[in-house]
């Protein structure tokens, strides 16, 4: 079993100097990443909609990720700057696979292909750094930015979960993506 904890204090380039993904630390909490995740035009298509976000709230998550021998939550810099976040867990070891979770959280830098770089840098070393063989993703029906997103990337959808989710009222479908190591 690869140690996730080797990579809890290490930079991870995906761009030298200027794109990057680092594990987050308390000290990452800002007023700014707090109203990200109160925003709901951020949040709309997931589950975190539904809590009110706090300093406390976020810490004791952060925490918890940063301790984990799971996850791996990860802030996504530019330059210097926190813009985002994509989680890598719950890792199976087990089984060798994982799923990701992901957003933006500085509205400028919304689909200006960002993301499709850090998706594909973290595949590429769950891959090969800890001998994954499979990651996985999930999202609403309505979410056609994910769908556009993960198909670029190479995942595909392996199925839907019918009626899983309420969202404006109404129950609508989660699909479901994933993206194989002998397929990458």
């Amino acid at each position: 079993m690869n140690s996730i904890l080797n990579y809890k204090n290490k930079i991870l380039e995906i761009k030298k100097k200027e794109l990057f993904l680092r594990c987050l630390k308390p000290k990452d909490i800002s007023e700014e990443y707090i109203d990200w995740l109160n925003d709901i035009e951020i949040t709309r298509y997931t589950e975190q909609r539904f809590y009110k976000h706090g300093y406390e709230t976020t810490q004791s998550y952060i925490e918890k990720k940063y301790v984990s021998n799971l996850d791996l939550l990860f802030g996504i810099f530019l330059k210097s700057t926190h813009i985002g976040n994509i989680k890598l867990g719950p890792i199976n070891f087990l089984h060798k696979n994982s799923e990701i979770s992901f957003f933006i959280g500085k509205k400028n830098f919304m689909n200006k292909g960002i993301m499709t770089q850090v998706i594909n840098y973290l595949v590429n070393f769950s891959f090969n750094n800890l001998n994954l063989e499979k990651i996985t993703a999930g999202c609403y029906s309505n979410n056609l930015n994910s769908q556009k997103l993960l198909l670029k990337c190479g995942f595909i959808q392996e199925g839907k979960k019918k009626k899983q989710v309420i969202y404006q009222k109404k129950r609508i479908d989660v699909y479901i993506y994933g993206i194989l190591k002998n397929e990458y």
